[in-house]
């Protein structure tokens, strides 16, 4: 059995404690009670919702039922080796939201299954000015990115002033953000610990069920934007415009 510091305890989920903890001859049960009772039941209620918001083609098909198989096995696995990472490395940065994590895990996995049906857009938004843009440079997203902790002190000064945007350029900028494949960037914020889907809400201004009702349709497109602030798609532009600018003048004092 592994003795945990008090600091390791603070930065990881009790439901993961036990598996910490267990002796190398319990280690597989709690790890299987781990993944049976607490990660396969959100991953698998993530995955049912997903089936009836797609088209031909995807998972709500009757023909892609294996796609959704192998989506569950994909998002386990990933979680099987972080699990056993953190295990064998105390130092590696704790899991403080497991089921946060798992929901992460399993979005990001669809997200990528998605890339892989559908090209990669490649066009540039034509209205703003990326030149000292603080938010290029956001690494993509996927499961392993909570393993590349020496972008997690910029992201987590970056966040500290996002929150301090009106909430109107807050959702402006965020709704729309795009990590390096154009997928969700937002994603970042619980996969590293540093925001929960409730402080992301708050910093939108919305519900967190408005927001886990969208979440997984994120990035909107700025027509999309406009519809929900109930403004203009200039004026989403307009807004977006104004934050990164702040931002970047924020950034730039630090």
């Amino acid at each position: 059995m592994r003795l945990l510091s008090d600091t390791e305890t603070q930065r990881v989920d009790p439901l993961v404690v036990p598996f910490l903890r267990a002796s190398e001859r319990e280690a597989e049960e709690a790890l299987g009670h781990l993944l049976t009772r607490h990660a396969r039941p959100v991953i698998q209620g993530i995955l049912r919702r997903r089936m009836g918001r797609f088209g031909a083609g995807g998972i709500g098909d009757r023909g892609d039922r294996g796609d959704r198989g192998d989506l569950e096995g994909e998002v386990v696995l990933h979680l099987v080796e972080r699990l056993r990472r953190l295990r064998r490395e105390p130092a590696e940065e704790g899991i403080r939201d497991f089921r946060g994590y798992v929901a992460v895990a399993t979005y990001n996995a669809l997200a990528e299954q998605g890339r892989r049906r559908e090209p990669e857009r490649s066009r540039r938004r034509e209205d703003e000015d990326q030149g000292d843009d603080p938010l290029l440079g956001l690494p993509d997203p996927a499961p392993d990115a909570a393993a590349t902790l020496q972008q997690r002190g910029h992201i987590a000064l970056l966040w500290e002033e996002i929150r301090r945007l009106p909430a109107r350029q807050a959702a402006a900028l965020l709704l729309n953000l795009r990590d390096a494949q154009r997928g969700n960037a937002l994603m970042l914020l619980p996969l590293l610990g540093i925001a929960s889907m409730r402080e992301i809400a708050r910093t939108l201004g919305m519900s967190a069920e408005d927001l886990a009702a969208i979440w997984n349709r994120l990035p909107f497109e700025d027509a999309e934007v406009a519809g929900l602030l109930g403004v203009t798609r200039q004026q989403v532009i307009n807004l977006r415009k104004s934050a990164r600018e702040r931002l970047a003048r924020r950034m730039r004092a630090r």
